[in-house]
């Protein structure tokens, strides 16, 4: 959201973050959990290094190069300030061409940090087999996937928004401070009506127990803090075998990945404890193009689908993609309607709120995001056009207690680059015990073959 001074007021009056922002901030601030997208291109051969070095230097000259500064007032509204340096590495040792998932997922945990920097990362990777590979790292606090996707091809094709940031520390405390206060009275209105409506809806009223099953005396010996690092595969798949598959099972334009990712839900336990069902959680992007300054801007709605059958028809997925796209109310329109009042609640207060909104006790949602086509423009990060294309959404320092709340992990992300669709999955299961990457490959395996489908797994 981007906030202009009309008054010929200090630019540093500008650029707070939106409440759906300000609110993801604050509960990374209280879980410490970092959700990033990392995109990924290979190639056959060297990459033209110039040229690469040419997108990143106008990479960090755009507004994807911010961090979040927080106001020094108790209940201020964050804004955006200019980034510090992006990291640019470029190891010059080769690694078996086997091993390139497990590379990016070390990019993926090297240090990122939305506030004091740096919120994303670049790095080159050389492979055995003379092929090469790029990573771009950043956080979701900073942009959301398409936002990022349209930051990276903006500036492989020398176009976009100079980034319109002020230095972190740039405001004087004095004039930060009362620029501030005026914010938070001029925000008094929305957040005193925010407050209504979770006194009307009874959101604030004590959760009831859950009906789950008891948890096993044995994982008492767990530490809830203990970090776990949530397992991933990519699937590749030719377009035109997925194309024939969603034909032949009766599906409309995109609705084999639903049912897909209904599928592999079930196999992982992840049904509705109400009627069976896979809550999909679909995203819809609502950007306004490069000058939007929102980090999150989409919508989420909930799409409903039975497990059962999907192997033999999609018809499920179809009424269900008809109810979603008739939908008038997303899960982001009720929360909308409550930011001026969460955003500057307690956080572990905001964080409970925000589960009971999603429902993690009774809907076990399951992330399904469809990118589509990437446009070609983005595959020439080095200036020519890569071998293949994917991005996927990584979650790191997920703790033992967040995955319990949460009731285990599904996330996937699918996108099309000349003849291939990739699927880029992040799960894990706590019970009986925590899903591992080879039970993962697995799952998705057998998943594969009740669908007929032919495909290539990286893990």
């Amino acid at each position: 959201m981007l906030e202009t001074d009309t008054t010929g007021a200090l630019k540093a009056t500008r650029h707070r973050l939106a409440w759906l922002d300000q609110l993801a901030y604050e509960l990374f601030r209280v879980t410490g959990r970092s959700q990033l997208m990392q995109c990924l291109w290979l190639y056959d051969r060297e990459v033209n290094s110039a040229a690469l070095g040419q997108t990143y230097e106008r990479l960090i000259s755009l507004s994807f190069n911010r961090l979040i500064e927080p106001s020094s007032l108790p209940w201020g509204r964050p804004r955006w300030v200019a980034g510090t340096s992006v990291p640019f590495d470029q190891s010059s040792d080769t690694l078996p061409r086997s091993q390139l998932l497990q590379w990016a997922n070390q990019q993926a945990r090297a240090p990122v940090d939305p506030v004091v920097g740096p919120a994303g990362r670049m790095a080159i990777q050389p492979f055995d087999d003379g092929s090469t590979a790029v990573s771009i790292v950043g956080s979701h606090l900073v942009l959301d996937g398409i936002g990022a996707l349209r930051v990276i091809a903006a500036a492989v094709n020398g176009t976009g928004v100079p980034n319109p940031y002020l230095p972190h520390g740039a405001r004087r405390r004095l004039s930060g401070c009362l620029s501030d206060a005026w914010q938070i009275i001029a925000d008094a209105p929305q957040t005193i009506a925010a407050l209504a409506r979770i006194a009307q809806a009874g959101w604030s009223r004590p959760v009831a127990p859950e009906q789950r099953p008891a948890v096993p005396a044995a994982d008492a010996i767990h530490d809830p803090t203990t970090i776990v690092e949530l397992p991933s595969v990519v699937v590749s798949v030719e377009s035109r075998l997925w194309l024939a598959c969603e034909q032949r099972l009766g599906g409309g334009m995109s609705t084999l990945l639903p049912g897909f990712v209904a599928s592999l839900a079930s196999r992982l336990g992840r049904r509705r404890v109400s009627d069976g069902a896979i809550s999909l959680l679909v995203p819809r992007s609502r950007r306004r193009g490069l000058a939007d300054e929102r980090a999150l801007a989409i919508e989420f709605h909930m799409m409903n689908v039975a497990p059962e059958g999907l192997t033999e028809s999609l018809e499920p997925v179809n009424a269900a993609r008809a109810l979603l796209r008739g939908a008038r109310k997303s899960q982001t329109d009720v929360l909308t309607s409550l930011l001026p009042a969460i955003a500057l609640m307690p956080r572990t207060v905001a964080s409970t709120l925000v589960n009971r909104l999603f429902d993690y006790a009774d809907d076990l949602p399951v992330s399904c995001s469809d990118l589509g086509m990437l446009p070609e423009g983005l595959a020439r990060i080095d200036g020519t056009p890569c071998r293949h294309l994917l991005t996927r959404a990584v979650d790191v320092n997920v703790t033992r207690q967040d995955l319990e709340r949460s009731h285990g992990h599904l996330v996937v992300v699918a996108s099309r680059y000349d003849k291939t669709v990739s699927l880029c999955i992040e799960a894990c299961q706590l019970r009986p015990a925590a899903t591992t990457v080879d039970e993962l490959r697995l799952l998705v395996s057998q998943t594969l073959t009740d669908f007929g489908l032919e495909a290539v797994i990286d893990a």
